[in-house]
C-alpha cells in the first residue's frame, strides 16, 4: 500500500509536468527517414479492438496502447509477449503450457483476439510466435465483455496482420544473428492485383536458443498471406490464409533450494523459510531429453464489407481454425533432502477445431439532429476439442524413478512404462464441444463536445463435455449452458482539440474455470462477474502526447471454500484491484524523444478461503507485480544516419502463489540498440539484459519453481526494404 501511494503521488507530479511541456515553444521538423509512429502513442488513430465505431484512441472511453510494427522494431521484440512487456502496467510471459499469460490491472484473465477475432480458449492455447507478421497490437486495458464475449476481465489483447495494401507496394527482408547460434530470417511482399485488388504476403523463422539455460529453445514457422479486391464499386472482399508451427525444447523453472543447501545464494527470490535460488543449480534444465512441446496451427479467414447506402454499412467475417498441440515433458522439479529433484512426467495433446462467424450493420447519420453512429450485429461459434491427458502417479516407486540429482542430474528420456500412470485421473480421455451465440449493439452520440458511448451484450454458451478414465474404466459425459448480459457507459469531453477527459463503467463475465477442461462440479456454478470504473486524461500536442487513467475493478463469484465446511466449495469467493496508469512520448528536442509508462496498482483477495480453512484474504494473487515501468530514450544524431535506443524497466514483486509465500523479487533491466541506415538497409546491433542481470519473470510449474530470465545477449541484424 505504501508503495502504491508513492507510485500516485510520482504519476501526480507527472502529469503536473505535463502542462510544462505542452507550453515549451514547438521545435522546427526533423527530416528522419522512415516513420514516426515510435514517438507517438497513435491517439489520433482509430482502434478497431475498443470499439466497432471507427473511433480514434482519444474519442474512445478506455484506456487503449497501440503497437506499431516500427515501435515493435525498434524496441527489438522478436515475439508477441516481448512486445507486450512494453505495454503500460503488463508483466509475465507464462510457462510452456500456455507461453503467451500476461497479467494487467491485477488480473492475468486477458482475452486474446486475432485480427479481431477472438481466439478459442486462449489462455490455455496461446502459443509463441513472431512479430514480423504483424503490423500491430492493440491493447484494451479492464473488462470488455461487451466487446467480445467472456474472459476478458483484465483487458483484450489484439494481435493485427499485416495486411494487403495497394498505395503502399513493396518488399521488405530481415536477418539477425545472435548469441549462442540464434537467429532471424523474414520477408514480407505486397502490392497491387488488377484495377481494385491487393496482395500480402510474409513468411519468418525464429529460432532462439537461451545458451544461459540448458536445452530452452523455440523454432517458430509462420506463413501468412492476405488477398484483397472489390467485388462491385460497394463491396469488397478480404480473404486470409495463415499457417504456424512452433517446436521448442521446454523449460518449466528452476526449483528453490533450502539455504543451507546453497553455496551460492541470490537475490532471485524471498521466502520465510529462507529458501533461495542456488546459482549453481540456475543452468540446469530438469526436463527430459527427449521432451515435447509443438503446435501446428491453420486459419482460414474472410470478410465481405458492402455500403449498402450511403448511411448503412454491413459486414460479414468468417473464420475456420485448426490446431494440434503436443506437451511431453518432465515439468515439476521440486528439491528433495538432501540433494535431489523429484520430478513428475506429463503428456498432453490437444486436437482443436474452431468456426466462427459475425455478422452486424453500422449506421452513420443523426439522431434528434445530433451526430449519431450505431453498429448490431450478432456472432456465432462452436469449439471441438479433444483432449487427452496422461499424468505420473506420484507414487513412491514412481518419485523415486524420475528423481535426479540437483547438481549432476542425468534427466533420461521420457519413461512409457504403463506402471507410472496408473491411478485413477492418471489416462483420461476427454471431449469438449463449446456452442456460442451473441447479440450486440454498440452507439456514439455526440452532444457538441462531448460524446456518449454505450454498448450492450447478451451471450449465450452451451458446454457439452465427456471425460474417459482409462483407468478407472468410466465415462462420463455432462453438459451447462450459461448467460451473461454486459454492457459500458462512457463518456468523452472534448476539453478542446487536443484534450479529451473520459469516465467509463463496464462489466465483463468469465467461468469459473476454462471451458475446455470444465469439471462436473464446477460447472453447476455461474460464471464470475467483473465490472470496472475508469476515468481518463488524453492529450496530444506538438510534440507530447500523454494519457493517464485510475481504475477499480472488482470480481466477485470465484470458486472458494465455504469458511463452515472447508470441504464444500462455493462461490462466494472476491478479487479486486485499484491501480493508475500514466503513458507519454516526448520529443525533447530535435534529436532526443522519450516514452514509457508506469503502472503502479494494489491487487488482492477480498475474499478466498482454501482447502484447510486457510484465508487468503489481502494477499496479493500471483504473478501481477504491483509496480511496472518501462523508459526508452531514442536519440538521433545530427548530421548522421546513426539512432541509439536504451530501454529500461522496472518490474515490481511478485508471488508464485496464493499463499504469498514465495516472493519473486523486484528487478531492474535495460537493453540497448544502435542503429545505421545506408540508403534502404538498416543495420542494428542490439544488446538484451545489458547488466546480465539474474531475475525470475514468472512462477514454475510447481509453485516452488520460478522462470529465470535469459541472461546477457547481443545480436546483429539487417533490414532491407524495396
Amino acid at each position: 500500500m505504501k508503495n502504491y501511494k508513492r507510485s500516485v503521488i510520482a504519476l501526480g507530479t507527472a502529469a503536473a509536468f505535463g502542462g510544462v511541456w505542452a507550453q515549451e515553444k514547438d521545435l522546427a521538423p526533423v527530416s528522419v527517414q522512415g516513420g514516426r509512429d515510435s514517438d507517438r502513442l497513435s491517439l489520433t488513430a482509430p482502434s478497431g479492438s475498443a470499439s466497432r465505431l471507427g473511433l480514434t484512441v482519444r474519442e474512445t472511453p478506455a484506456s487503449v496502447e497501440v503497437i506499431s510494427q516500427e515501435v515493435i522494431q525498434q524496441r527489438g521484440a522478436r515475439t508477441l509477449t516481448e512486445a507486450l512487456r512494453g505495454a503500460a502496467g503488463m508483466a509475465g510471459g507464462g510457462a510452456p503450457a500456455s507461453p503467451t499469460t500476461l497479467s494487467t490491472r491485477g488480473f492475468s484473465n486477458i482475452l486474446y483476439l486475432y485480427d479481431g477475432i477472438r481466439m478459442s480458449g486462449a489462455g490455455v492455447t496461446n502459443r509463441v510466435q513472431d512479430t514480423w507478421n504483424y503490423e500491430r497490437i492493440e491493447v484494451l486495458k479492464g473488462p470488455a465483455s461487451v466487446l467480445y464475449g467472456d474472459s476478458a476481465i483484465g483487458g483484450i489483447v489484439n494481435f493485427q496482420t499485416k495486411h494487403p495494401d495497394r498505395d503502399n507496394p513493396g518488399i521488405e527482408f530481415l536477418a539477425a544473428y545472435g548469441s549462442y547460434g540464434s537467429h532471424r530470417a523474414a520477408f514480407g511482399v505486397g502490392g497491387a492485383v488488377g484495377e481494385s485488388g491487393a496482395y500480402r504476403l510474409d513468411y519468418s523463422r525464429n529460432e532462439t536458443k537461451v545458451g544461459t539455460i540448458d536445452r530452452n529453445s523455440d523454432t517458430l514457422d509462420h506463413l501468412t498471406a492476405g488477398l484483397s479486391f472489390d467485388l462491385t464499386g460497394a463491396s469488397r472482399l478480404e480473404l486470409g490464409l495463415d499457417y504456424s508451427r512452433d517446436k521448442g525444447r521446454a523449460y518449466w523453472g528452476t526449483p528453490l533450494v533450502p539455504a543451507s543447501f546453497a553455496t551460492q545464494p541470490t537475490g532471485v527470490v524471498s521466502t520465510p523459510d529462507g529458501r533461495v535460488i542456488d546459482a549453481r543449480l540456475a543452468r540446469n534444465n530438469y526436463n527430459v531429453l527427449d521432451d515435447r512441446n509443438e503446435a501446428e496451427a491453420t486459419w482460414l479467414r474472410a470478410r465481405l464489407t458492402s455500403r449498402v447506402t450511403p448511411a448503412w454499412t454491413v459486414r460479414n467475417e468468417f473464420a475456420a481454425n485448426r490446431v494440434d498441440r503436443l506437451w511431453r515433458n518432465s515439468e515439476s522439479a521440486v528439491f528433495s533432502a538432501p540433494d535431489s529433484i523429484t520430478r513428475d512426467q506429463t503428456a498432453i495433446a490437444h486436437d482443436q477445431r474452431y468456426l466462427f462467424n459475425r455478422l452486424d450493420a453500422t449506421h452513420e447519420g443523426t439522431l434528434g439532429g445530433l451526430k449519431n453512429k450505431f453498429v448490431i450485429g450478432g456472432e456465432v461459434s462452436r469449439t471441438d476439442f479433444d483432449n487427452t491427458r496422461r499424468f505420473s502417479n506420484g507414487t513412491p516407486a514412481t518419485a523415486a524413478l524420475l528423481r535426479v540429482s540437483a547438481l549432476n542430474p542425468s534427466m533420461g528420456f521420457y519413461n512409457e512404462d504403463p506402471a507410472l500412470t496408473t491411478g485413477p485421473g492418471n489416462r483420461v480421455d476427454m471431449t469438449a464441444d463449446v456452442k456460442n451465440s451473441s447479440l450486440f449493439l454498440e452507439d456514439a452520440i455526440k452532444f457538441s463536445a462531448l460524446t456518449l458511448v454505450t454498448g450492450l451484450r447478451h451471450d449465450r454458451t452451451d458446454v457439452e463435455r465427456s471425460a474417459r478414465d482409462l483407468n478407472a474404466g468410466t465415462f462420463t459425459s455432462y453438459g451447462t449452458q450459461f448467460r451473461a448480459n454486459s454492457g459500458r457507459v462512457g463518456a468523452v469531453y472534448d476539453i478542446d482539440a487536443t484534450s479529451t477527459v473520459y469516465a467509463q463503467y463496464t462489466n465483463a463475465t468469465i467461468p469459473v474455470g476454462s471451458l475446455f477442461l470444465l469439471s462436473a462440479a464446477n460447472s453447476a456454478f455461474p460464471q464470475s462477474k467483473g465490472e470496472q470504473a475508469e476515468v481518463g486524461f488524453k492529450q496530444s500536442l506538438a510534440r507530447l502526447e500523454w494519457t493517464a487513467a485510475a481504475y477499480r475493478i472488482t470480481l466477485d463469484d470465484v470458486l472458494s471454500r465455504d469458511p463452515n465446511n472447508a470441504n464444500l466449495t462455493v462461490n462466494n469467493g472476491r478479487q479486486s484491484s485499484r491501480g493508475i496508469e500514466l503513458a507519454a512520448a516526448w520529443r525533447a528536442t530535435r534529436q532526443l524523444t522519450l516514452s514509457g509508462n508506469v503502472a503502479a496498482l494494489d491487487a488482492q483477495f477480498d475474499n478466498l478461503i482454501e482447502a484447510g480453512g486457510v484465508s487468503r484474504v489481502g494477499n496479493v494473487p500471483p504473478n501481477v507485480p504491483e509496480q511496472v515501468v518501462n523508459l526508452f530514450a531514442h536519440y538521433r544524431f545530427a548530421g548522421l544516419p546513426l539512432d541509439m535506443l536504451l530501454s529500461v524497466n522496472r518490474t515490481g514483486k511478485m508471488y508464485t502463489d496464493n499463499a504469498n509465500q514465495i516472493q519473486i523479487n523486484g528487478y531492474t533491466t535495460a537493453d540497448f540498440a544502435t542503429s545505421w541506415r545506408i540508403d534502404s538497409t538498416l543495420l542494428t546491433f542490439r544488446v538484451r539484459n545489458l547488466t546480465d542481470k539474474l531475475y525470475a519473470f514468472y512462477a514454475g510449474r510447481a509453485t516452488s519453481q520460478v522462470l529465470l530470465a535469459p541472461g546477457r545477449t547481443f545480436e546483429v541484424s539487417a533490414k532491407f526494404d524495396f
